[in-house]
């Protein structure tokens, strides 16, 4: 006797339809103009600046 799965097996049918959504995101991300991204990476990389420069300031190392 041997053991099959009960259930049916998926099969690779909706691939047309992952295929469709991945095609529609990747044109609204290449839609997504160059200096947009730039801006948000700049803002992230100086907010992050920020927040090492408080963090490794005296005052939160304070030892009693």
């Amino acid at each position: 006797m041997s053991q099959r799965p009960k259930g049916p097996c998926q099969s690779a049918e909706d691939v047309t339809g992952d295929f469709g959504q991945f095609t529609t995101f990747m044109r609204r991300l290449v839609a997504v103009p160059h200096s947009e991204i730039k801006a948000q990476l700049d803002a992230e990389k100086q907010a992050r600046k920020r927040q090492k420069k408080l963090s490794s300031s005296g005052a939160s190392h304070a030892k009693d």
